[in-house]
């Protein structure tokens, strides 16, 4: 299963965010990649066992991530703040959906949300000089 992980994230590192940290979101978009979870807790707006989709992250001391997903009521996609302790099932995915892509229209996704969440093997070396070169 982790070596799926890292041959995924290799390809959407490769594919998406060549020579770049951030993509940003168009409509035009046929696909976009994100990191897909499970919500284990609920949260006023999103219920437990949502799948949730991942596009930024806030690292350190606050340690939540932006999300998207459908409100736990008025089922409609809405834009949030999640913790990261109360996700769980990380792994990297392409979105087809169109109206995931519609709402995140104007955002930017950040290429390093799809390090933080996978813990990789020391020899996978791309995603190492990925990090030092957008630093």
């Amino acid at each position: 299963m982790q070596k799926q992980h890292i041959e995924k994230i290799n390809e959407i590192l490769l594919r998406y965010f060549c020579g770049s940290r951030f993509l940003g979101i168009n409509p035009t978009m046929d696909n976009i990649p994100l990191v897909a979870a499970n919500l284990q807790k609920s949260t006023h707006s999103f219920s437990e066992g949502q799948l949730l989709y991942i596009y930024n992250g806030f690292w350190g001391m606050n340690e939540r991530v932006q999300v998207v997903g459908r409100h736990r009521r008025k089922h409609r996609l809405i834009l949030g703040v999640c913790p990261i302790k109360s996700l769980s099932n990380f792994r990297p995915k392409l979105v087809y959906e169109p109206a995931v892509i519609r709402k995140l229209h104007g955002e930017c996704i950040d290429g390093g949300i799809f390090m933080g969440f996978f813990d990789l093997p020391g020899e996978f070396v791309y995603i190492k000089d990925y990090i030092q070169a957008i630093r």
